[in-house]
């Protein structure tokens, strides 16, 4: 029988998810609350082979007390109250630190310090959520990473950085750049990101700065005693911004490129440079998901975090090519001398929050660093650069933000993995409890695996909408969904109509309008597969969804809610336009495998504006 959701019915329904999706906001909003119990004591790791953030000394004690590091040394006196920690056989070193995340909630940066990466230094955010996440911070959430943003992002309308649908300030050519530095500043900036991309290395063009606005935004950041760096898509664009008296590059270039001066003008420069190798992999089609299988971090990783690194870029597509002119612009940078800097771009396709850095570590060794001097990208460098005065090293006075290892990292980059114990502030970090939420996470997602499917028809059909109504052949049937629940104002009317694909007599129509307000705009209709709203369903026994469309011509998605990917997506965007037509996704282009299925989306995002969008003939493949 058609389950058939009436209109009261349905705005109730949407409540609850609202309502269930803000209370997922909220639990990883107070994720970062310290337990009352996570005070720092004191403690000494002794007998340990210590990597102080440049060198290593082959064997010493650190002593821990009040949140900092006591003493360090091969012959140091260790506290009669101390808990002693033998170190034998293991290394010490300086809590790990990420210079390129995209942190949208605390949880992020409390999976990111259970891998011992202890300070995180975001890229782009939301202001809201770096608010949040700083007052977190300064009232003692020692199991979340340190943290350091500049927030907002500086580029032009519909430039990189848009996409998303953050409601962000943006550049025009009458702008005052002083005054526009000068708001981010106020704002809460702590260093000021440009953005030079016009899409040309991944075949997505778009509007972005000029070589004299970037000339300008560098000059304005100075002025005020801040660090200006770059997202520089091209070679072209990092040798402008170089020119330019850039502090930093963000990435390494996308296209394949290269001139045999370019490490020497970074030189010139005295810029430094993080990579971002494991993102650049994920963009040239290459996949990092042998990472997140070995066996130091696997029983860490959960189902979310595996989707997150089984993937690999979508929409941003370069070649191997490109990274292969990535692996040879680092040669030349570690020739010139040029400070590197480990960064992952987690949670970008292919990279997560901790264990990727990890992964970072191991690309940079491949690509031509040494195991030491892949450390010190990942600890003093970064420290420096970016001023985070007390991280960074394992010395007297420093904040005890420290990982302790199995193994030699500076013989073998992989020890890194081998992670004993993780202290951030003072406190050991409670990694085992970690993991028990993991293997309780992946005890689930196998139970899912062997869960029945809906009773739907051999043919997989969800919704014909014939009948004179919005109905669907099983599960809790078709809701209205918009991004009110993350405070946004776009609006969505699902009403059936008679007019159909390839003659039929019935379809869902959809009006409405995205508009700007949220970080991601939405607006549509959602299907819940399971017996309730937003209740999983295994659907793995298909492969996948198809529809027909039509409407404005516009940007649309196709969006799938599973419980191994959390509260964020899987998304396909698609375009319509003024004729009926068919598509199809399957799970394993957008790296799902059919099971814990919570809803699926079809709508309107992102562009701000009116729509109209008629859908027919949903069915599972």
């Amino acid at each position: 029988m058609k389950n058939i959701v009436s209109f009261k019915k349905r705005h109730r329904i949407n409540a609850y998810v609202t309502g269930l999706a803000l209370a997922g906001i909220c639990l990883l909003a107070s994720a970062g609350r310290p337990p009352r119990s996570a005070q720092p004591g004191t403690e000494a790791i002794r007998d340990a082979r210590i990597f102080d953030g440049e060198k290593v000394i082959p064997s010493g004690t650190v002593v821990i007390k009040d949140g900092k590091i006591a003493a360090v040394g091969a012959k140091i006196a260790v506290p009669a109250d101390a808990e002693v920690i033998d170190g034998r056989g293991k290394t010490l070193l300086p809590g790990l630190i990420d210079s390129h995340v995209h942190t949208w909630a605390p949880e992020q940066l409390k999976q990111a310090a259970m891998f011992g990466v202890t300070t995180v230094i975001d890229m782009f955010t939301y202001i809201e959520t770096a608010k949040a996440i700083r007052k977190a911070l300064a009232g003692g959430a020692r199991d979340l990473a340190f943290f350091i943003s500049p927030q907002v992002l500086l580029t032009v309308p519909g430039g990189h950085g848009t996409q998303f649908g953050a409601p962000i300030p943006t550049i025009e050519p009458a702008t005052d750049i002083q005054k526009f530095v000068d708001d981010r500043i106020a704002e809460g900036s702590d260093f000021i990101k440009i953005i030079q991309d016009d899409g040309s290395s991944y075949n997505f063009p778009r509007p972005t700065l000029t070589k004299d606005q970037v000339a300008a935004i560098i000059r304005a950041a100075h002025a005020r005693g801040k660090l200006a760096v770059i997202h520089a898509a091209t070679l072209r664009n990092c040798e402008d911004g170089l020119e330019s008296g850039v502090d930093g590059l963000v990435h390494l270039y996308f296209n394949d490129a290269y001139d045999p001066d370019f490490g020497k003008l970074a030189a010139r420069a005295k810029a430094f440079v993080i990579p971002t190798l494991s993102v650049l992999h994920s963009m040239a089609g290459m996949s990092n998901a042998a990472l997140i299988a070995d066996p130091g971090l696997a029983p860490f990783v959960s189902p979310q975090t595996a989707g997150e690194v089984n993937r690999t870029m979508e929409g941003f597509h370069t070649s191997p090519a490109a990274y292969a002119a990535a692996e040879r612009a680092l040669k030349q940078l570690k020739e010139a001398a040029v400070p590197i800097l480990a960064g992952t771009d987690a949670p970008n396709p292919g990279t997560t929050f901790g264990a990727s850095l990890h992964g970072e570590l191991e690309l940079l060794v491949k690509a031509g660093l040494t195991p030491i001097e892949a450390l010190r990208a990942a600890t003093s460098v970064p420290a420096d650069k970016f001023h985070l005065e007390g991280r960074g090293r394992v010395r007297r006075g420093a904040f005890a933000d420290l990982l302790l290892v199995d193994g030699d990292p500076a013989a073998d980059i992989l020890a890194t993995r081998r992670v004993a114990a993780v202290w951030r502030e003072g406190v050991r970090l409670d990694r085992e409890a970690f993991r028990k939420t993991v293997k309780e996470a992946m005890n689930a997602d196998d139970k899912l695996k062997q869960e029945p499917p809906p009773e739907y028809s051999p043919a997989g059909g969800i919704s014909d909408f014939e009948g004179g109504k919005i109905a669907a052949d099983f599960g809790a049937g078709w809701v209205d969904s918009t991004d009110s629940m993350m405070g946004g104002k776009s609006q969505v009317k699902m009403e059936w109509t008679g007019e159909g694909a390839r003659g039929s007599q019935g379809a869902m129509k959809l009006t409405g309008e995205i508009a700007e307000g949220a970080m991601f705009r939405w607006a549509g209709a959602m299907f819940g597969p399971g017996k309730t709203i937003m209740a999983p369903a295994n659907l793995s026994s298909r492969k996948g969804i198809s529809f027909w469309a039509k409407g404005d011509a516009r940007q649309c998605a196709l969006e799938f809610f599973a419980q191994s990917r959390g509260f964020m997506p899987v998304i396909k965007f698609f375009t319509v336009g003024p004729e009926w037509r068919e598509y199809t996704v399957t799970f394993e282009e957008v790296k799902l495998d059919g099971t814990g299925i919570m809803g699926v989306f079809i709508g309107a995002v992102t562009v701000p504006g009116t729509f109209v969008l008629y859908v027919d003939d949903v069915k599972l493949k």
